[in-house]
């Protein structure tokens, strides 16, 4: 028998109660309900057909409809290095989930080195790699002997990356757009800028480990590359990741 100190039929009465000395005295609800409809008539089930023998035949299950992805439109390429570089400024080569406006590469096909970043930077101006990792990076190619004209500027993607969930998506296409690029651009070797960028074109980031040389194949060309990680970075970072981004830089004058 229930006692008076668990009994559930005091216990809910006092709830109403606590909640009636709040003022509350309805349940409402938003949802519109019609309650002098009639009741929905049952369904009727559809009678079994009958085999020959008098048997209930089965009916055979229907199958669902194949699901059907849409193809991949892929965007022609222009095949000429300025075509090109229009094509990038004006956002005519697809979506890729950046933000902000398309800030192009700098340099002439045949550089003798091309440095290839993840994205532009927030003081990029009319083109990538112009405001402070650009001085970075003009340091140090001056430091290993290269001029302005030895040195392409470029990046993954055309814009800035905010979220980089949403650039997930077209890291594919802009992968096969990059490596199109590197074609167009035909440099001597390439520097990795970046360890998203290292794992979208060679499969892995060797950005933090001991600065080793790599070879990147595409079109029938090798190009001697090496990964560093990303110039901005470097701004902020203790002298060990600069040190480690100039012996990788020397690599590239290893014959």
């Amino acid at each position: 028998m229930l006692s008076r100190a668990n009994d559930p039929l005091r216990e809910a009465q006092s709830l109403v109660d606590w909640w009636q000395l709040a003022g509350v005295e309805w349940d409402y609800s938003d949802a519109p309900n019609d309650w002098m409809a009639d009741d929905p008539a049952p369904a009727t089930p559809r009678p079994l057909a009958r085999t020959d023998d008098g048997a209930p035949a089965v009916r055979p299950a229907t199958a669902p409809a194949p699901v059907v992805a849409a193809p991949k439109v892929e965007i022609a390429l222009p095949t000429d290095l300025e075509a090109f570089q229009r094509a990038w400024r004006e956002g005519a080569l697809g979506p890729d989930g950046g933000d902000g406006r398309h800030i192009g590469p700098r340099g002439q096909s045949g550089a003798r080195v091309m440095v290839l970043a993840d994205c532009p930077q927030r003081d990029d101006a009319d083109t990538v790699l112009s405001g402070r990792s650009g001085l970075l990076l003009d340091n140090i190619a001056r430091a290993c002997g290269f001029s302005d004209d030895d040195v392409y500027r470029a990046s993954f993607f055309p814009r800035l990356v905010l979220d980089a969930q949403a650039a997930v998506p077209h890291v594919a296409a802009w992968k096969r757009i990059a490596m199109h690029h590197i074609a167009l651009a035909a440099p001597e070797m390439i520097v990795v800028a970046g360890e998203d960028t290292a794992r979208a074109l060679l499969g892995h980031d060797p950005s933090q480990n001991s600065p080793a040389l790599h070879i990147l194949n595409h079109g029938g060309r090798t190009f001697k590359t090496v990964v560093t990680r990303k110039l901005s970075l470097m701004l902020h970072r203790i002298a060990q990741e600069k040190s480690m981004a100039w012996q990788n830089w020397q690599l590239l004058l290893l014959e």
